[in-house]
């Protein structure tokens, strides 16, 4: 999000992406942080040399910049991530409206 002429912040772009079979069954927090090395991979070129503040709704992941975990896929991670200068913000659910109405597929194919 980037602060626009009216001093409120609006979204700059909208990462997607389907996990694999592989991904699927992994836990709430790995996901998370998965989203968060995807995206960053992503933006790159966007973000590297800025300081920049990431939000999550997952509290748990203020963990990531001080990982001392033995999960290699964690750990390998964290590393890749020490590459950009950002501070991880917990923002609530319902603080984060439209990346909370984002995560939450609403199609008819996912209801049944």
């Amino acid at each position: 999000m980037q602060e626009g002429p009216d001093q409120e912040f609006h979204p700059v772009v909208f990462l997607s992406k389907k996990l694999s079979e592989r991904e699927s069954p992994c836990t709430i927090s790995k996901k998370e942080c998965y989203a968060i090395v995807y995206a960053l991979e992503k933006l790159h070129p966007y973000v590297w040399g800025w300081r920049f503040h990431l939000q999550t709704d997952h509290a748990a992941l203020k963990w990531l910049h001080t990982i001392k975990d033995n999960n290699k896929k964690l750990l390998r991670w964290s590393l890749a991530l020490q590459d950009f200068d950002f501070e991880i913000q917990h923002i609530s659910g319902a603080s984060n409206k439209v990346a909370d109405a984002l995560s939450h597929e609403s199609s008819p194919a996912s209801t049944g």
